[in-house]
């Protein structure tokens, strides 16, 4: 498996490694009780380009059902804090994802809204909604989403 770069309109790119793309894979929604999963995105800020190193994955504490994930458990900033020591301030929280019980996953009115109220950044932010063949990617610009593009062939396992 290798890495998927996104590419936004402006050609700045998001790069998402292999072992990230691994896990987001491995919480695919692919039986009918399946439940969402979520987590923070780790990574690097080159320039005007990202690069996502790590994730967060579910731990105690979260709310997860069918259609509905809550991160509650502080294990998420636990482990942005940690990589961006062990780092030297490298890698920071740089956005957030989670996954949908559909075959190509589009953002709902509920994940925007979240979107638009829980993430407070000056910086761009990205968003990923991992489906069961595809991987939604976006980027949050002050209050604006924009959808990203795939360069690399995006995952489509079954």
């Amino acid at each position: 498996m290798s890495e998927i770069t996104y590419i936004d309109d402006n050609g700045h790119l998001v790069v998402i490694m292999a072992n990230v793309i691994e896990k987001l894979q491995s919480y695919r929604q692919l039986s009918p009780v399946s439940r969402e999963a979520a987590g923070v995105l780790i990574g690097e800020r080159r320039e005007n380009h990202i690069v996502i190193h790590a994730i967060s994955e579910p731990g105690q504490g979260d709310i997860r059902s069918r259609f509905t994930v809550v991160r509650k458990s502080p294990h998420h900033q636990e482990l942005v804090n940690e990589l961006h020591h062990t780092s030297d301030g490298t890698m920071n929280y740089v956005g957030e994802w989670h996954t949908h019980p559909e075959r190509f996953p589009t953002p709902s009115g509920t994940d925007k809204s979240s979107w638009h109220e829980d993430i407070n950044s000056s910086e761009p932010m990205i968003l990923i909604i991992v489906g069961q063949c595809a991987i939604w990617c976006g980027k949050r610009i002050a209050k604006r989403i924009y959808v990203l593009k795939a360069i690399d062939t995006p995952l489509t396992h079954t």
